[in-house]
């Protein structure tokens, strides 16, 4: 069957109502979405406007694969992926993705054993998709619309209506250089939104992704209230693990979450922001003196918070109006083992903390004899900035004071650890640090400003996994990466943004 339809614009578009030979095209949108990924960046050519142009205004989630990035990314892939296999890799770089793609959807499909791709689908296939996810109100499952990039319009309708069988299951039509999919019992419902406002035209998603900065190869945008309508009661993690006996009112979400993936020079990049989050009021950043930048430059993994003991007493305070008779609760148990709730937990946590391991890490733990019964003396190192004192003795009342772990407070930062030698090479903080380190500053987003770090240079650990590795391509790609680092950065109460980046070793 096929209707003519109008477009939002006025223009007259053809729609078809067919079965799923979505799972080509939308199939096709699938594999460049999921498995074009960073690959799909070494592609040459393409351009036109992004598949937010052609869905409707009022999605709740969307997610683009973008296979035109800028040049600069383009250069940057080679990189990262000289441990493929050389005719892949040749493949890619002369930007036979999309033949690629084909190939690793095509056992999936049937039929698609007559489909020649460089005469059949080449031709009219794009560089760019998109997915959109439609709310119909609470409970209710959400309309799923994708939209396709096509160079030749005409092209792409007949290679599907030559292909397809009519049936009432799926409808498609052009939409400007767009193929647009969904189901056909909504394809009314996605062109009236259509005609609303695009998400294009959407001022808060616009805003949002504006914020986000350049959209890499990949982009996500949700909205994170109507998300959580759309998903339910039964996407609550808590019922799923206790089978119902734990509360079921969790909080109410609301904000915005944008996130992409990037290549630079030196980095694949997931980059993400927040925007007008509620419930947990997030403090903002402070003058603290951060403790992570302050480690040994040699430092192989470290572990940050900044303004711990100000998220845990904003987080205290909600849970406290949300939930007062479990929070009472929780505070009585903890007293009656000498505990004081929340105050015990800032302590620990302090203004800022850090704990880190040496690059000797591994072979510390395999040479503890298992005959020892004391702290293993282990290059491993916890430091706060707190109430030392009152630290020390909830240690002392533990039996993890002096004696027991290595300590050492110094203008009121406590260190301590198993082994003293790395406690004193923590707090003297003498030579070169992780601050000034090239690995970590790369790996790292907004060192100085993050409230939280997660940092792994992986060179020290390359000599105990890399020989497991069997495959000589996956081997030489894993050599590439240096490190693995992870930052997140308060703007105000409502705002931030995250960052993770594998970085390549420096040449």
């Amino acid at each position: 069957m096929t209707t003519v339809t109008e477009n939002p614009g006025g223009d007259l578009a053809e729609s078809r109502g067919k079965k799923p030979w979505l799972l080509i095209g939308g199939g096709v949108a699938a594999a460049v979405l999921i498995t074009g990924g960073a690959y799909a960046a070494t592609m040459l050519g393409g351009g036109g406007d992004r598949p937010a142009s052609v869905l409707p205004g009022g999605a709740a989630v969307y997610a683009q694969v973008d296979l035109d990035p800028d040049a600069g990314q383009k250069i940057s892939a080679v990189r990262f992926f000289q441990g493929l296999d050389p005719e892949l890799r040749e493949q890619f770089s002369e930007g036979q993705w999309r033949e690629w793609a084909w190939t690793q959807l095509r056992d999936e499909v049937d039929g698609a054993e007559d489909i020649d791709f460089a005469t059949d689908i080449e031709p009219w296939l794009g560089d760019r998709a998109g997915l959109a996810l439609l709310p119909q109100g609470e409970g209710e499952e959400p309309v799923v619309t994708i939209a396709l990039q096509v160079q030749d319009g005409d092209a792409a309708l007949a290679f599907f209506d030559e292909r397809t069988q009519a049936n009432d299951d799926i409808a498609y039509w052009l939409e400007s250089d767009y193929l647009v999919f969904t189901e056909q019992d909504a394809q009314q419902t996605v062109q009236a939104a259509v005609a609303e406002g695009t998400l294009a035209e959407n001022e808060t998603f616009s805003s949002d992704m504006d914020d986000l900065g350049e959209a890499g190869i990949m982009a996500f945008w949700a909205d994170t209230a109507e998300l959580d309508d759309m998903l339910g009661a039964g996407a609550n993690p808590a019922m799923a693990m206790t089978g119902g006996m734990v509360n079921s009112e969790m909080p109410e979400v609301a904000g915005r979450t944008a996130a992409t993936v990037r290549l630079t020079p030196d980095a694949i990049e997931l980059h993400g922001v927040v925007r007008g989050a509620e419930g947990v009021a997030i403090p903002e950043n402070s003058d603290v003196d951060s403790l992570v930048t302050q480690l040994p430059a040699d430092t192989a993994v470290a572990i940050s918070m900044d303004n711990g003991a100000a998220m845990i007493q904003s987080a205290w305070d909600y849970y406290a109006e949300q939930n007062p008779e479990e929070v009472a609760d929780a505070t009585q148990q903890a007293a009656a083992e000498g505990f004081s709730l929340p105050d015990d937990i800032k302590m620990i946590l302090g203004d800022s903390m850090s704990l880190s391991a040496g690059p000797g890490i591994i072979d510390a733990f395999m040479d503890v004899s298992p005959t020892d019964s004391g702290m293993p003396a282990v290059p491993i190192g916890y430091r706060v900035a707190t109430d030392t004192d009152r630290l020390q003795t909830m240690l002392n009342e533990n039996g993890l004071g002096a004696g027991v772990l290595a300590l050492r407070e110094d203008d009121g930062v406590l260190t301590l650890g198993g082994d003293q030698a790395y406690v004193d090479a923590l707090a003297d903080g003498s030579g070169d640090t992780l601050g000034d380190h090239e690995l970590f500053t790369a790996a790292v987003a907004d060192a100085d400003d993050a409230q939280m770090v997660l940092f792994v240079n992986v060179n020290p650990f390359e000599e105990y996994y890399l020989p497991e590795i069997t495959d000589t391509n996956a081997r030489s790609a894993l050599e590439q990466l240096g490190a693995i680092g992870i930052s997140g950065t308060n703007e105000n109460a409502s705002d931030g943004h995250f960052t993770l980046r594998l970085v390549a070793d420096p040449e």
